[in-house]
C-alpha cells in the first residue's frame, strides 16, 4: 500500500512537471512568434510608390562605402536612405551621395531611390523630393537635407541663406564628387607602383 502511494505521488509529481513543461515551451513559442512579427514590422515600413521599403537595423552597412547606416530614433538617421535593386532587394546607405553615387561605383542599377523628409523621417522618393545644402553634419559630410514638402524646403533654405534644389541638380555635384575622388584614388595608386617600381630597382641593383 505505502509503495503504491508513493508511485501514484511520483506520477503526480511527473505529471505536473510535464504539464509545467508544456505550458512553458508554449509561453516561449508565443514570445519567439511575438519577436519575429516585431522584428518584421521593425524591418517593414509603409510602402511607397508601390515599392516595400525596410529599416536599416543595428549593423547595418553602407552599400558604397561600408560605414554605418544610422538607424530611425539615431540623431544622423535623417540622412540614411536605401535604394531597390533590380534583383528586388533593398540597399542601404548612409548619406546622399553614396545613394546616388553607387549605381557608378558597382555599375549595378536601382528600381527606385529614397531619402528621408528631413522633418517627419517618413521615407520619400529622390524624385519628389527638395534637397537644400545647410550648415549641417551628414554622415559623409554631405550637408544635404532631403524634404517632401515644398514649404519646408523654403523655410530650411532661408535659415542656412541657400536654396531649395531638385535631383538633377544634386545628381551632377555627386556625380563630380565622386569623378574628384575617382581620380584621387588613380594618382595614389599610380604613386604607390611607381614607388614599388623604384623599390624593386633599388633592390636589384644592390
Amino acid at each position: 500500500m505505502k509503495k503504491a502511494t508513493v508511485l501514484l505521488a511520483t506520477s503526480l509529481l511527473l505529471a505536473a512537471c510535464g504539464n509545467a513543461e508544456t505550458k512553458q515551451s508554449e509561453q516561449t513559442k508565443e514570445k519567439t512568434a511575438v519577436k519575429t512579427e516585431q522584428v518584421k514590422a521593425d524591418q517593414e515600413t509603409a510602402k511607397v510608390d508601390g515599392f516595400t521599403l525596410k529599416e536599416p537595423q543595428e549593423g547595418t552597412k553602407c552599400a558604397a562605402c561600408d560605414m554605418k547606416v544610422y538607424q530611425k530614433s539615431d540623431a544622423m538617421g535623417k540622412y540614411s536612405a536605401q535604394a531597390i535593386g533590380e534583383d528586388g532587394k533593398n540597399y542601404f546607405f548612409d548619406d546622399l551621395f553614396c545613394l546616388l553615387n553607387y549605381e557608378r561605383k558597382s555599375g549595378k542599377k536601382m528600381k527606385a531611390k529614397f531619402v528621408r523628409d528631413h522633418k517627419s523621417l517618413e521615407w520619400i522618393n529622390v524624385s519628389d523630393a527638395k534637397f537644400v545644402k545647410g550648415e549641417i553634419k551628414t554622415p559623409m559630410n554631405v550637408g544635404i537635407a532631403s524634404f517632401k514638402e515644398d514649404k519646408d524646403a523654403q523655410a530650411f533654405a532661408h535659415e542656412h541663406h541657400t536654396e531649395v534644389e531638385q535631383i538633377a541638380a544634386v545628381d551632377k555635384k555627386a556625380m563630380i564628387r565622386f569623378m574628384e575622388k575617382q581620380k584621387k584614388m588613380k594618382e595614389m595608386n599610380n604613386k604607390k607602383d611607381m614607388n614599388e617600381s623604384n623599390e624593386s630597382h633599388e633592390n636589384h641593383s644592390g
